[in-house]
């Protein structure tokens, strides 16, 4: 199994420990590049998964953004409309009384309240 030019140059003791030194360090450098390279796919694995989860947390946060700008959106023209109400309810009261009573019925529909079994609200 050793070769015989081992054998003779260095002879059988010194001979055997060259060559299965020599194949110890050959299995080590498959195992180490093996093992490295392996080390390198887990990485760029980790790469590639940690990039989904930012694509994907992007993805959400434009979606949430697109809710919120259409809740704003939403709420301005509430609030427009709120105001409308409350002006129009001073600007048809025929005095001080009449518009604190006006603008206090506006005030409760806006809050979403039954306004209905108020006898100064129908």
């Amino acid at each position: 199994m050793i070769p015989q030019f081992l054998n003779v140059r260095f002879g059988p003791t010194l001979a055997k420990v060259i060559f299965f030194g020599g194949l110890a360090l050959i299995a080590l450098a498959i195992v180490a590049t093996i093992y490295f390279a392996g080390r390198h796919d887990g990485k760029s694995g980790e790469v590639v998964k940690e990039q989904a989860r930012t694509i994907d947390t992007i993805q959400k946060v434009g979606v949430a953004n697109d809710n919120a700008a259409a809740a704003r959106v939403d709420d301005a023209k509430r609030q427009d409309q709120q105001k409308q109400e409350l002006n129009d309810a001073l600007k048809n009261a025929s005095g001080g009384d009449d518009a604190r009573r006006r603008t206090g019925c506006a005030i409760l529909r806006q809050q979403g309240r039954d306004v209905s079994a108020i006898p100064a609200c129908r």
